[in-house]
């Protein structure tokens, strides 16, 4: 599973960040009914603090409908007073 986008954002009176990213995530055919069997593309929501939280946001055919995802939920949280602090798109 290969990072396609990450981007961090902080809040200015709390201690944690969250971290928004994109996975490629190739079908799994190793075990029936244990992951996606066609590939797509993974959207997590970690909370990093004390302790580090995932939340899945879902799991896409594309990567635009990926970055879509990504892109509301980060405009979801600048309505909470998060800023970008990095974004990081790797090449491929």
């Amino acid at each position: 599973m290969a990072t396609v986008h990450e981007e961090i954002l902080v809040h200015p009176t709390q201690a944690s960040r969250v971290r928004l990213r994109v996975f490629d995530r190739p079908p799994e055919a190793t075990v029936a009914g244990m992951g996606p069997d066609q590939p797509g593309f993974l959207v997590t929501e970690e909370r990093i603090g004390a302790r580090t939280v995932v939340n899945t946001l879902g799991f896409l055919r594309t990567q635009d409908e990926a970055m879509a995802r990504l892109r509301g939920r980060a405009a979801e949280l600048a309505q909470q007073q998060y800023r970008a602090l990095a974004t990081t798109s790797p090449a491929a």
